[in-house]
């Protein structure tokens, strides 16, 4: 039987339909909407990852939507109500615009003006694939030629095909093999259910799929929930040595929904309580501090101190539902060095409040570059090669170093601003506190680093038989040593500027730390890397940035000659 021009004739005759009766896409989304309750039982169901990580289907829905949508909600509906809807409803969602273009030049060419279009508008009235040329030209090119409209091609047309496998029911694997525990699991079955005598054996989504219809209908859900556990008990007799437990399926939910790292989370959290204290602070600096302004400062302190054990705790769940220490690719790593940066910011806080801004406003910056479309915040499995208790040392050492030296480069940058400011004894109190603080940190970043290094080199021995190969992120780690054993030196100088050129040297000093991580990782090939050296534009703000610090750095320059020779 010719299912695929039974589909088509369907769908011909549903458009036919909704045009002759000007019946609204929106009254029938309503009518066809899955209930929360039912879809709250199905986000427990498991699925299995192209990877073969073994997950709930509620991480993989939200996975999707964040792909497909770039949110975690569309019409009213969750990421499960709307995957469900996908998968048992295909030829209604397909003229659902669920899927985020926000791009001219594409909006011009499947001539839809809106920033979210069907999966049918990238189609001709011929079934042509209006991307296809287009993709193709941005495939030609190597990732650091590409144009930004390569790029936005790109994006959209992963969401088209992420759409076009749930549409054509071959990206969710629900159902464990028989024969194998290492088999790939599959998103179908042949089933029948009992109680039910109209059904026979027949494929589980078919048979699905007319229970959600009668449900519909009727409004009854029962039989459409009685066939879940259905699912779940083919699971545990086919795979229940593979399954995780109750628990941590609940808590992989639970996380799901609390989106700690998130733009409203953490992020948010460290960037508004980091620069309100920064503000108090430079208030206690210029002008009289009293009771109001201590109590918010302490205030302050202790929301921060409250948002660092969130922080670990959040940390310690992804963990535990991973399965494996959370610094295991780019977002995690990410993630961890803003964790770090929060602890060396409290570890020096007995001595002044400035290390906590400095601390939350860096780590604000670090989860903000976490939540950037380029980092993927999906718990994977681990690769072979860090399968090894090395990983939890080597990597965990040398990551927590990133974030001696991100405080380093924050405190660099306020000395610097601070220097510009009008000069009282109270300022030059804070500069000089703050710089031994730099100091300090510093020293403890280099140690941190020096053996990482080494520890690394111990691990490359174990998995790779030899200590030491110059690739890539070893010789740029073993630069970073260098560039901020040189920066410590600076305080032996014998001269007044010591206090400027050491704030400075800090500054600039950390670009070496972000070529060992993102230069590497995304520039450069070698067994480190993440991209294996298709590299891709440097950012546009790079540039910006790194010519606002030199125009701060000479300023303060001047400002502070003026200091030393008064």
């Amino acid at each position: 039987m010719n299912y695929k021009f039974i589909n088509f004739l369907f769908f011909t005759l549903l458009i036919s339909f909704l045009s002759a009766s000007n019946l609204p896409l929106d009254s029938l989304l309503m009518d066809r909407k899955i209930p929360k309750e039912h879809a709250e039982l199905f986000s427990k169901i498991l699925t299995q990852d192209n990877e073969g990580r073994i997950k709930p289907f509620n991480t993989f829905s939200s996975e999707i939507l964040r792909k497909i949508a770039r949110k975690d909600k569309l019409f009213n509906q969750n990421s499960d109500q709307i995957v469900i809807g996908m998968i048992l409803d295909p030829l209604l969602w397909q003229m659902i615009p669920i899927i985020k273009v926000a791009d001219e030049e594409v909006s011009t060419i499947i001539n839809q003006q809106s920033d979210y279009v069907s999966f049918i508008s990238f189609f001709s009235e011929k079934s042509q694939y209006l991307l296809t040329p287009y993709v193709e030209a941005a495939y030609a090119k190597r990732p650091i030629d590409r144009t930004k409209f390569d790029k936005k091609i790109l994006e959209i047309d992963e969401r088209v095909n992420i759409c076009s496998m749930i549409f054509s029911d071959n990206l969710i694997r629900i159902f464990p093999s028989k024969s194998s525990l290492n088999a790939p699991w599959t998103p179908d079955v042949s089933m029948s259910v009992p109680g039910v005598d109209s059904l026979k054996t027949n494929s589980f989504k078919m048979i699905y799929r007319d229970l959600v219809y009668t449900s519909f209908s009727d409004g009854n859900w029962n039989s459409s929930n009685s066939i879940i556990s259905f699912i779940s008990n083919y699971q545990n007799e086919y795979a229940f040595s593979l399954l995780p437990s109750n628990i941590k399926v609940k808590l992989e939910i639970f996380y799901n929904k609390l989106k700690p790292f998130g733009w409203t989370r953490l992020f948010l959290f460290y960037f508004l309580v980091g620069f309100f204290l920064l503000f108090i602070l430079l208030f206690e600096i210029f002008y009289n501090s009293n009771q109001i302004i201590n109590r918010l400062s302490s205030f302050s302190k202790y929301l921060i101190f409250l948002g660092f054990i969130f922080h670990l705790l959040c940390l310690a769940l992804r963990w535990y539902i991973s399965g494996h220490a959370p610094w295991s690719n780019a977002y995690e790593s990410v993630i961890f060095i803003a964790f770090a940066t929060m602890l060396a910011g409290i570890l020096f806080s007995k001595k002044t409040n400035f290390t906590l801004v400095a601390a939350s406003i860096v780590a604000a910056m670090l989860l903000f570059v976490a939540n950037l479309n380029w980092l993927n915040p999906e718990i994977t499995n681990l690769v072979p090669v860090l399968k090894s208790y090395w990983l939890m040392i080597h990597v965990s050492v040398i990551t927590s170093s990133y974030g001696f030296f991100g405080l380093c480069a924050f405190l660099g940058l306020l000395n610097l601003l601070l220097i510009l400011a009008n000069r009282t004894k109270k300022i030059e109190s804070n500069i000089s506190n703050l710089t031994i603080i730099n100091e300090q940190s510093m020293m403890i970043g280099l140690f941190l680093l020096t053996i990482g290094t080494f520890l690394g080199g111990v691990w490359a021995n174990e998995s790779w038989g030899r200590y030491w190969g110059w690739d890539p992120k070893e010789t740029w780690a073993l630069v970073s040593c260098l560039v901020y054993a040189l920066i410590l030196h600076v305080r032996l100088l014998k001269t007044k500027k010591y206090i400027y050129f050491f704030n400075m040297l800090s500054l600039f000093g950390f670009s070496s730390i972000l070529m060992t991580y993102f230069g590497v990782n995304y520039y450069l090939d070698g067994l480190h890397s993440y991209a294996a050296g298709d590299a891709f534009p440097v950012p546009d703000f790079v540039l910006p940035v790194f010519l606002s610090f030199l125009f701060i750095s000479i300023l303060s320059y001047f400002r502070f000659n003026k200091w030393i020779n008064q």
